[in-house]
């Protein structure tokens, strides 16, 4: 097995291009873009200038979200998938980013490099979360955060119905179709908040963080994480 891949993130790791493109076109509504938006305003509200590592960047949504909010901050994205990077160089093109394929259980950063690390909807792919969190630890630089948002999985599936429905009304068809599959799928992966509090407390982020209910994009049904690097 390549050192970058394991049983959660394989499927990522052999995504083809096609995968990589239509994932995008899943993603890429108006809903979608709020959801970016909000959560790039979040990040850039905390960092005016430094480096902001978005780990799981995907197609690079949020990367291009954020250099809209703010063109300072020197961005770096980490992606298992290939197809997904290729993706993401096509989006931000003219944009500087710095654009890497890798794990984030193991990276190549130096130690205390980044001011700010960002990750949306991948911890319950990690397959060894710990081990990523540590990572992120060791690259943060001290009295700085990492900020991550996850689904909920004992969200409230009744109120989820009416957003839902409101979103389903601003999407393509593609995202008609698969949209609330897509949903329901991460929830049923994702992670409870009793279970996220007991993987960092497994981390040497354990003294400094904070798990909170938030909704976005009108969707209730996420955690917004701070890890705090004391």
């Amino acid at each position: 097995m390549n050192k970058w891949t394991s049983k959660g993130e394989s499927i990522f790791f052999r995504l083809p291009r096609i995968g990589a493109v239509l994932y995008d076109k899943l993603m890429h509504n108006s809903p979608m873009q709020l959801y970016y938006k909000e959560i790039a305003e979040d990040l850039t509200s905390r960092l005016s200038a430094g480096r902001l590592l978005d780990v799981g960047t995907g197609p690079g949504r949020l990367l291009q979200a954020i250099h809209g909010l703010n063109p300072a901050i020197e961005l770096y994205g980490l992606d298992i998938s290939a197809a997904m990077l290729k993706q993401a160089r096509k989006n931000l093109y003219g944009i500087a980013v710095n654009l890497r394929q890798g794990n984030i259980r193991h990276t190549d950063f130096p130690n205390d490099y980044f001011d700010l690390v960002a990750c949306t909807g991948s911890l319950y792919l990690w397959e060894r979360p710990e081990e990523g969190l540590q990572e992120i630890y060791r690259i943060l630089k001290s009295g700085q955060s990492a900020i991550l948002f996850e689904c909920d999985r004992e969200s409230d599936r009744q109120a989820l119905q009416i957003p839902l429905r409101e979103n389903l009304r601003q999407v393509n068809m593609l995202s008609k179709i698969f949209g609330p599959l897509a949903i329901k799928q991460a929830l049923d992966a994702a992670y409870s908040r009793k279970e996220i509090s007991e993987i960092i407390q497994r981390t040497s982020f354990a003294p400094h963080f904070s798990v909170a209910e938030v909704t976005i994009s009108g969707l209730p049904m996420w955690f917004r994480i701070e890890l705090l690097k004391g």
